[in-house]
């Protein structure tokens, strides 16, 4: 199988003293699926392959704006903005698949976010990243376990560490898995407005939108025509492994005023930075954590362990996209659970 990836690119760094430039590269990897995964190397005997969906080419109608990208970056300011022009091509056998598409990355206030779509939206996506409320320090004392609201920023960074206990290659949840909340996880590449859009994996398999958990049951996994386990479409990377795309947990009936005044004694926690898989927890670097009619207090990580997410008993009926980082997003609502705020 051969992958190739151009992406072209124009890049405006800085507000009032500004530099554009443009930049453009192209890789292409020839593999082989062997017994072993993928390698550089044909195997010795034919290899089974997993039953999949073959991919199909896609033009986003973004790429008609492409023209226009420099000019739209002469009129905004940002610390950093990207508009990237990526064309994808798959070709296995007597199949070929072609994708292009329009990625904007945004950079301000230390904040990112990304889409792909027309350049002309970079103004609403500036507002957005523009709005962080100010609340006063305190140093409130915090229990070692509280109840805690996270708006859809946090709650995607918990989904993102969630997805490393579903890859299909080394899973570290059992479909009998026990203790689960009740609630239904998705993989979906298909969100046309998603960063990480995507319409084939890197291993030429269609994409489609993947049931993980239903109703706190493991039903799937984030899977590749290598893995043991997961249907196919999560193949990512020159030499695919089972990835998500977008992480998105299924909405709930709450209103998130409604969610605030059914909680007592809880912390609001607000974005987050980035997260990590310690042994059975999960631990996210929260933006801010707010003590509603206090202020903002200081709390390093918020770690929620793998049993208590059983704990989880509200989701908001609204949510948002969350750009996690270049390769990977989240949509997202609100949700309440039992969290361990980490100080120090």
């Amino acid at each position: 199988m051969l992958l190739t990836v151009r992406e072209d690119s124009i890049v405006k760094e800085g507000t009032e003293s500004w530099v554009m430039y443009t930049r453009s590269s192209s890789t292409s990897v020839s593999r082989y699926l062997t017994e072993q995964g993928w390698s550089s190397l044909p195997p010795s005997k034919p290899v089974d392959i997993k039953s999949r969906e073959i991919c199909s080419s896609h033009r986003h109608p973004s790429v008609m704006s492409w023209e226009k990208a420099k000019t739209i970056l002469e009129r905004v300011k940002a610390q950093r903005i990207e508009i990237r022009r990526v064309r994808r091509e798959a070709q296995w056998d007597d199949v070929s698949c072609v994708e292009e598409k329009v990625v904007n990355f945004i950079t301000n206030n230390g904040r990112t976010f990304a889409f792909t779509g027309d350049p002309r939206d970079i103004p609403s996506v500036l507002e957005l990243l523009a709005q962080d409320q100010e609340f006063k320090k305190t140093n409130l004392w915090i229990p070692e376990r509280v109840t805690a609201l996270l708006d859809p920023e946090a709650t995607g960074y918990i989904l993102a560490g969630l997805m490393a206990f579903l890859k299909g290659d080394k899973p570290l949840l059992r479909q009998d898995e026990r203790g689960l909340p009740d609630v239904t996880i998705y993989d979906d590449p298909t969100i046309e407005y998603s960063h990480v859009f995507f319409t084939f994996d890197d291993e030429g398999t269609r994409t489609r939108r993947k049931e993980l958990i239903g109703n706190g049951q493991v039903v799937d996994y984030l899977g590749s025509l290598f893995s043991k386990y997961g249907s196919p479409g999560n193949g990512r990377g020159f030499y695919p492994v089972p990835d998500y795309y977008n992480a998105v947990l299924k909405t709930g009936d709450w209103g998130i005023q409604e969610m605030m005044e059914e909680s007592k004694d809880f912390i609001l926690v607000l974005g987050a930075s980035e997260y990590h898989v310690l042994r059975n927890s999960i631990r996210i670097r929260p933006r801010k954590v707010v003590v509603p009619g206090a202020g903002e207090v200081f709390v390093r990580e918020i770690a929620i362990p793998l049993p208590e997410m059983v704990t989880l008993d509200a989701v908001s009926k609204d949510s948002r996209l969350v750009y996690l980082d270049e390769n990977h997003g989240a949509l997202a609502p609100f949700i309440r659970l039992k969290v361990r705020p980490l100080l120090h």
